[in-house]
């Protein structure tokens, strides 16, 4: 976890959000300011600081 991210923070709990779905690798809640009727933001729960720093991504 990095002190100041603010998305793990959200992982943590520490931040509240609107969890539509988590699991052991990836959280997904509404955003706090939608720009479309429908806004999910979906993060790793591992920080991650840069693409570079990636191991890539899988979509299932």
């Amino acid at each position: 976890m990095e002190e100041n991210c603010i998305f793990c923070k959200i992982v943590n709990k520490e931040i509240p959000s609107n969890i539509v779905y988590e699991d052991s690798e990836v959280l997904a809640f509404n955003d706090i300011n939608p720009q479309a009727p429908i806004h999910i933001i979906v993060i790793p729960k591992k920080h991650i600081s840069s693409v570079i720093e990636s191991d890539g991504v899988t979509i299932r």
